[in-house]
């Protein structure tokens, strides 16, 4: 089984009392081995630690931010993609997010799995990722940057004009996209919590 991190929607925040509280958990999405910055944008609203819904740990090792902005950093960012092809992972994106049975106060990122492959205690490395994320910015402008179209090459324009065709490539296209953290929404995922 893969290390993955794990995003919910939920209207209440994990907590010591929470078992007490009438609440409804959404799975939205996994990712295996890393955390890809969808997930961090969608935590970018008002982002604070928080405890896990999966861990029975009392240290605040997941993280929770608000949902509607979140969507609305997600949705900025998705717009400023040029790239065609793209365009229906980002309608698909935003279309499952808008599904009113996602649709919650708030985001639950766990990352439990991630953190245990690193040295540092689960915390502290949540606290990293706290701040990875309330700085997120700067990370966004360079992944920007490189899903720009690249410039042709001088070998492409001249192999257009004497009709060759350029050599094939073993790379999808759209795998940087993917990347992202893209069309891998699901409500089913490996922990269930409701």
């Amino acid at each position: 089984m893969a290390n993955r991190s794990y995003l919910y929607a939920s209207n209440v925040v994990p907590g010591p009392d929470v078992k007490a509280q009438a609440h409804t958990v959404a799975g939205i999405s996994e990712w295996n081995y890393d955390i890809p910055i969808v997930y961090k944008l969608l935590l970018s609203g008002n982002p604070r630690p928080c405890r896990s819904f999966i861990w029975n740990t009392p240290h605040d090792i997941a993280l929770v931010g608000g949902y509607a902005p979140g969507v609305e950093r997600l949705t900025a960012f998705l717009n400023r993609i040029d790239l065609p092809a793209a365009r229906p992972l980002i309608e698909e994106t935003l279309g499952f997010l808008a599904d009113a049975g996602n649709i919650k106060q708030y985001f639950i990122l766990e990352c439990g799995e991630i953190f245990e492959m690193g040295d540092d205690p689960m915390q502290v490395q949540n606290a990293r990722l706290l701040e990875e994320i309330k700085n997120i910015d700067a990370a966004v402008e360079q992944v920007l940057g490189s899903l720009r179209p690249a410039k042709p090459s001088p070998w492409s324009v001249i192999a257009r004009l004497f009709g060759a065709k350029p050599p094939p490539t073993a790379e999808d296209p759209l795998q940087v996209v993917r990347d992202l953290g893209l069309g891998n929404w699901s409500n089913v995922l490996y922990h269930e919590l409701d």
